[in-house]
């Protein structure tokens, strides 16, 4: 499910707030998130999926473009979901959910967040994501 903040944030403006070069540790620590994510996903291991969604790349690089989205990623545990994610760019944030517990975090996001947050659903079939209404 995603979270929406009001505000727009330019890609263009998310992009100029990483740097040329990164840390070889942040670097390394990105690609065996993306193995976990990808065996997690293939395993439907949600412990797996967990880890896969650690980032040490852009979001923290890139907080202080869009406060809110890094606000909501914080949301996470307390609403019930595997983690999240900044959607590409930003400001959207993707969370991370058993479909079983998809109205139960967007329940939870609904009351922790105010007005300036469109809550909304995106449902997956097997045979990968269709969003119509993006």
């Amino acid at each position: 499910m995603l979270a929406i903040p009001a505000e727009e944030v330019a890609t263009e403006d998310a992009r100029a707030a990483l740097p040329a070069e990164v840390p070889i540790e942040d670097a390394v620590a990105n690609i065996a998130a993306a193995s976990h994510l990808v065996l997690g996903i293939e395993r439907s291991d949600l412990t797996l999926i967990s880890r896969g969604l650690r980032d040490r790349l852009h979001q923290q690089r890139r907080a202080g473009v869009y406060p809110r989205s890094t606000e909501l990623l914080s949301l996470a545990d307390e609403a019930g979901a595997i983690g999240a994610t900044v959607s590409g760019a930003g400001p959207s944030v993707l969370y991370w959910c058993f479909w079983q517990d998809t109205g139960k975090v967007v329940d939870a996001l609904t009351g922790r967040v105010d007005d300036d947050v469109e809550i909304r659903r995106a449902r997956f079939t097997p045979l990968g994501a269709d969003v119509p209404e993006l």
